[in-house]
């Protein structure tokens, strides 16, 4: 009985060490669930805020980074505008500054380092500051170029005013030449007359008697018109018709005044020297030819003007 009982003793001992290995790999792998657990918790609880503020910082310095380079390209582009066309001669620079904020956009997404962007942007500023420096000078040149245009413009019209001005006297001054460089003829006088056998004449306002028409006036001084020989006509028209007496017909005993040709009865040719002369001019009757009875109209001209008229009657 007794060998029995301890050989059962025996056999459970035996089975006992043979299941402590399993039990020892169960302990194993709790031991390390239960750090993992740990791990886990101390993770979800202490690392989490840690690793949410180094995010926030870098989002924080991202959004910095993009607010100064979006404020650059406003005042960039608000400056173009101000400035219009005159921003177009500085396109060159205008390229650079818009590739530089490009690469800098870049670095942004990527999220760079934050000292070199910040780098990048003081670089930027610089270009965009001599940007403005320069577009001031052009401004500042462009409008002391327009004011000189503007009182070169105003010189060139004041000249052209004074020129026109000058004109303007020079061409009255012309004009009262013109008109003061004529003749003036006075005391125009005109009557028939009795011509004896021996060619002295008197006055007759008898038509019977009348053998020629005599004409006289004073040819007046005047320093302005140039001397030299003048032509004097004498347009006499008979009473009733009108008809200017002449000497022939044709353009032989005519002249012509303001584009129109006119007959004379007769001319004379003096040498005016701007001094006052008397001018006679006689049309004489033909020895068959009887002058009719009425009034006589008698007018005087030169080649360039009308120079006055009279009249007379006989009976």
């Amino acid at each position: 009985m007794e060998t029995t009982s301890s050989m059962n003793y025996a056999g459970q001992n035996q089975n006992a060490n043979q299941e402590n290995p399993l039990k020892k790999w169960v302990i194993i792998l709790g031991a390390l669930a239960g750090l993992f657990l740990c791990s886990t918790l101390y993770l979800a609880f202490f690392a989490k805020p840690t690793t949410n503020k180094v995010y926030q910082q870098v989002e924080s310095q991202n959004m910095e980074l993009q607010s100064e380079l979006d404020s650059l390209l406003a005042e960039h582009n608000r400056i173009k505008e101000q400035y219009g066309e005159l921003s177009d001669q500085l396109s060159e620079k205008d390229s650079i500054i818009m590739a530089s904020a490009a690469e800098i956009e870049k670095l942004i997404n990527s999220q760079a380092d934050y000292n070199r962007i910040k780098k990048q942007l003081a670089r930027l500023q610089n270009i965009s500051q001599e940007y403005v420096k320069e577009m001031d000078q052009l401004y500042q040149e462009n409008k002391a170029l327009k004011e000189e245009n503007q009182q070169v413009r105003a010189d060139l019209e004041q000249e052209r005013e004074v020129t026109r001005n000058m004109q303007k006297s020079n061409d009255d001054l012309s004009q009262k030449i013109s008109n003061a460089a004529v003749y003036k003829a006075y005391n125009i006088k005109s009557a028939g007359y009795l011509v004896r056998n021996k060619g002295t004449e008197e006055p007759t306002d008898k038509a019977n008697k009348v053998k020629r028409i005599k004409t006289t006036l004073m040819l007046g001084e005047n320093s302005l018109i140039e001397p030299g020989p003048v032509n004097v006509y004498c347009r006499i028209a008979i009473p009733e018709t009108g008809k200017v007496l002449t000497m022939g017909s044709g353009d032989t005993y005519s002249f012509v005044h303001n584009g129109q040709r006119l007959q004379y009865s007769c001319k004379t040719v003096i040498n005016y020297k701007n001094k006052a002369e008397n001018v006679t001019l006689n049309w004489d009757l033909m020895s068959d030819d009887k002058a009719i009875k009425g009034q006589y109209n008698v007018q005087l001209y030169t080649d360039d003007q009308f120079l006055g008229e009279t009249s007379f009657t006989l009976r």
